[in-house]
C-alpha cells in the first residue's frame, strides 16, 4: 500500500537527516528560497524536526491514511496527500511573505490534514478518539475542532512553532478532494455491493 511507502520514506528521511543534518538545508521548506529550490515544496513534506514530531504524524497517518487509501485507491490517495501538502506549503510561503518572518518548515501535517478533510466528506460517520475528549466523536466534529484551534492560534504561529496556515490550507484542499471524489466512492461501493450479492446468489444456486 502506498501509505506504508510514504511512512517508510518519512522514517528513512528522518534517520538520514539525523546522520546528515545538512539535508535540512536542501530539503526543508525555506519560504524565501522555495522558488529557486522548488523541490522543497515536496521534500519538506517527508522531513520532520524531532522524533516526537515524526511519531505523532506517522501515528495519525497510519490510521487515517490507510483508511482513505482503501476507500479511494492508491492513485487518488497519493494525489490527495501530495497536493494537500503542496498547497499547505504554498500557503505557508504566502503567510511568511505577509508577516515578514521566514522560518523554515518541515512535516507532513498539511498533507495529513488533507487526508482527514477528505475522510470527513467521504465517511463523515467515522468515529475517532482525540485527547482529552474521553468519548468517540465523528471525524467531522474532530476536523472542525482542529480547524478552530488552528484559526485561534494562527496569529501566534511563530511562537507555537507550528505552521497552522499549512494545516488549514491542507484541510481545505482535502475537503475539496472529498467533494470531487464523493461520486466515485459511491459508485465503487455500489459495485462492491453488487459483486457481494452476485457471489451470494451463486453460492445459494450451487447448493
Amino acid at each position: 500500500m502506498i501509505n506504508f511507502i510514504i511512512i517508510g520514506i518519512c522514517v528513512v528521511m528522518f534517520i538520514l537527516s539525523k546522520i546528515f543534518p545538512q539535508m535540512y538545508l536542501y530539503f526543508a521548506l525555506y519560504p524565501n528560497m522555495a522558488f529557486s529550490m522548488p523541490w522543497q515544496l515536496i521534500t519538506s513534506i517527508f522531513m520532520h524536526a524531532t522524533i516526537t514530531h515524526l511519531l505523532l504524524n506517522m501515528f495519525v497517518l497510519f490510521f487515517f491514511g490507510t483508511y482513505l487509501e482503501r476507500l479511494i485507491g492508491a492513485k487518488k490517495y497519493i494525489l490527495v496527500f501530495l497536493i494537500s501538502g503542496i498547497v499547505g506549503n504554498l500557503a505557508y510561503i504566502l503567510y511568511c511573505h505577509i508577516t515578514g518572518s521566514y522560518l523554515p518548515s518541515v512535516g507532513s501535517s498539511g498533507a495529513i490534514f488533507g487526508v482527514m478533510g477528505a475522510l470527513a466528506i467521504l465517511h463523515p460517520r467515522l468515529k475517532v478518539v482525540i485527547f482529552p475528549i474521553p468519548v468517540p466523536i465523528s471525524i467531522r466534529v474532530a476536523v472542525g475542532l482542529f480547524a478552530l484551534i488552528d484559526l485561534i492560534l494562527l496569529p501566534y504561529s511563530f511562537k507555537t512553532g507550528i505552521a497552522h496556515i499549512s494545516h488549514l490550507a491542507g484541510l481545505i484542499t482535502g475537503l475539496i478532494f472529498g467533494e470531487v471524489l464523493k461520486k466515485d466512492v459511491r459508485n465503487l461501493n455500489n459495485k462492491r455491493k453488487g459483486k457481494l450479492r452476485l457471489k451470494k446468489f451463486k453460492f445459494k444456486k450451487n447448493r
